[in-house]
């Protein structure tokens, strides 16, 4: 705080002194003449390239042999010294300044040490040249002059970590210069800027907002530093600090953002990074990148919104309230999706439609508090965190159960069919079980080469000496290759009379009327999935026959993990306050409400026989093999 205030002094003090460096150009500087005329006209066009930045080594050393002994020399290898600094030749520089270290006072001498204190930075000691050139400060008079040392001297104080006062010679440079000049300076600031920490540059625009004009700086660096801050925020996606910048900038986002001005409103009229929770608001975040993330996230909608009463008359209105965002495709956009559910008031969040998007939601969860529900397992170390609670089944235990069973069934060589890399993954652990080798693995979304052919290769498999099938991938993945087994099981003879037997897990099982004749189906089951019933009067159960009285459809596994997750929910968050809180302490306190409440419910699920989560905070669940043919 204190470097900050000395730097609001200073940036006053040097616009003060670029007042009078201004006012004193009628005076006649001690400068440094030539001592012939044709020395004079030879020195008229390295002084122009020296005012437009274009100077030239050969001409200046061609000036140096043809007048070795002329005034101006001292001042031509000033210029040359800054060539070769610029070129990066430093012990060329450090040269050609000591041979005029014995220089008189006035305008060439001031200049070199402009460029001493450069070579000095360039060497690494950027204090040590900030101390040179401290006391030029308001003597340089000459435009070209002192755009070279108010540049050096901001330049030295970043290197010196000095940032508040880098700000205020970066306020003076841009002050200092001409009309001509204006534009290049700004856009040469503009670069330096982008080299300052973001905490400078925002108590530095706070104190410029609050102060006005006493605070010392010129509305142009008043406008950068607000461009600057822009761009920080749309890159690093943060949006507490574009609704900071445009409410402390007193302007609209455009105006405060420059050229991030509208991708800066975007941001700001966003709800991320609010901290508050709104009554007993339950968020989903919905993946939509592929059809079949679409067709599970609109599985989970339906169990979700059965468990919540949604919709539901304003009469038996209890509070709840879901808000939806979609999940993104990296950890970026899921962050910022997440961010917009917990700006939106949720207290709980349900995410992980798969494996990479329940690590994302995980690592969020974690660093923000907020509690996840988590319908797929994540990886090991995104486990046994404070707000994460895992409802989803780790798919190697599927895999491992299922290829015990099929071997007890006789199978020795089964295919596998897997919807993504986890389940190859897994089925890594499943690999001689039971005695049962498995074939390399085929994707579920392997295309149809041929219209009334099969789209799973069933006589490759049979020629690889398959004799069982285990599939690990949604309903319509397993109901495919149920379709093309039993066609091919109907055109074969019954040479081993043995029906082909295939595994399904929890997620890849379908009703009993669309089972094919002619195979035995193995499936893994938990709680009351899967779900056989195709008809409301067929279903045991009465709330899956109410279910599907009311929506139409069997509830799938993804179904009953959304119903699960929204009881679950509905039980924590249900005891929260009904109005909102943005206070820091209350919304952290609620999130705690929430999280504990998550621990101790204890109700009726449907993807599992116990009735709420263990405290490694993973929903515990006993896996059994069912077997069942055709009607």
């Amino acid at each position: 705080m204190k470097r900050r205030g000395s730097a609001l002094v200073l940036a006053a003090a040097l616009a003060g002194a670029v007042a009078c460096s201004r006012s004193a150009r009628n005076a006649p500087p001690a400068a440094t003449l030539a001592s012939r005329p044709e020395a004079a006209r030879a020195f008229q066009p390295l002084r122009e390239a020296w005012d437009g930045r274009r100077l030239d080594k050969e001409q200046l050393e061609s000036f140096l042999r043809r007048f070795p002994d002329d005034g101006l020399v001292p001042l031509v290898k000033v210029y040359l010294a800054f060539v070769h600094l610029e070129a990066g030749a430093l012990p060329a520089a450090d040269g050609v300044l000591a041979s005029i270290s014995d220089l008189a006072p006035g305008t060439t001498k001031d200049l070199a040490h402009v460029a001493r204190a450069r070579s000095l930075r360039l060497h690494g000691a950027p204090q040590s040249a900030l101390e040179q050139l401290r006391p030029l400060v308001g003597k340089m008079v000459d435009d070209s002059d002192r755009e070279v040392f108010l540049e050096e001297l901001a330049l030295s104080a970043i290197a010196a970590h000095d940032d508040y006062e880098a700000l205020a010679y970066l306020d003076a440079w841009l002050r200092g210069s001409g009309d001509d000049d204006r534009e290049r300076v700004r856009a040469k600031v503009a670069q330096i800027l982008e080299t300052l920490p973001r905490q400078v540059l925002e108590q530095t625009y706070r104190a410029m907002r609050a102060r006005g004009v006493a605070s010392g700086y010129g509305p142009d660096t008043q406008r950068l530093v607000s461009a600057r801050l822009a761009r920080i925020a749309v890159e690093t996606d943060d949006a507490v600090l574009a609704r900071w910048l445009v409410e402390t900038s007193g302007v609209s986002a455009a105006q405060a953002g420059g050229d991030a001005g509208l991708e800066l409103g975007e941001l700001a009229s966003s709800r991320r990074g609010i901290v508050v929770v709104a009554g007993r608001t339950i968020g989903l975040l919905l993946p939509t990148r592929t059809r079949g993330l679409r067709d599970e996230a609109a599985d989970v909608v339906r169990g979700l919104s059965w468990a919540l009463d949604l919709p539901r008359s304003t009469a038996r209105d209890d509070g709840l309230r879901l808000v939806t965002r979609e999940d993104g495709v990296d950890k970026a956009t899921t962050r910022t999706a997440m961010e917009e559910l917990a700006g939106e008031g949720a207290s709980i969040i349900i995410a992980g439609f798969d494996h990479a998007g329940a690590g994302r939601a995980a690592a969020w969860s974690e660093e923000a508090g907020v509690p996840v529900l988590l319908l797929t397992a994540p990886a090991a170390e995104h486990l046994r965190r404070q707000s994460v609670f895992v409802l989803g089944e780790r798919p190697e235990r599927e895999l491992v159960m299922l290829a015990e069973a099929l071997g007890r069934a006789g199978v020795k060589n089964a295919a596998f069919v897997a919807d993504a890399a986890e389940e190859e993954e897994a089925a890594h652990a499943a690999e001689g079980k039971g005695g049962l080798r498995l074939l390399p693995p085929v994707r579920c979304d392997v295309p149809l080469s041929q219209a009334g052919k099969p789209r799973f290769p069933i006589d490759a498999w049979l020629s690889s000496g398959a004799d069982g099938w285990l599939v690990a991938g949604p309903s319509g993945c397993g109901r495919d290759v149920l379709r093309d087994l039993g066609r091919a099981a109907a055109r074969r003879d019954a040479r081993s009379g043995q029906e082909p037997t295939v595994a399904l897990t929890l997620e890849a099982g379908i009703p009993l009327n669309e089972l094919p004749p002619g195979l035995a189906v193995l499936g893994a089951s938990a709680g009351i999935v899967p779900v056989l019933a195709a008809r409301p009067e067929e279903a045991t159960d009465p709330d899956v026959r109410a279910f599907m009285d009311r929506l139409g459809v069997r509830p799938s596994y993804w179904s009953a993990l959304g119903r699960d997750a929204g009881a679950l929910a509905r039980a924590a968050a249900g005891v929260l306050p009904l109005d909102t809180t943005t206070t820091l302490a209350s919304v952290t306190q609620r999130r705690a409400i929430v999280r504990a409440g998550l621990l101790s419910t204890r109700v009726t699920l449907w993807t599992t026989d116990e009735r709420g989560f263990g405290d490694d905070r993973i929903l515990p669940r006993a896996l059994r093999v069912m077997r069942f043919k055709a009607r």
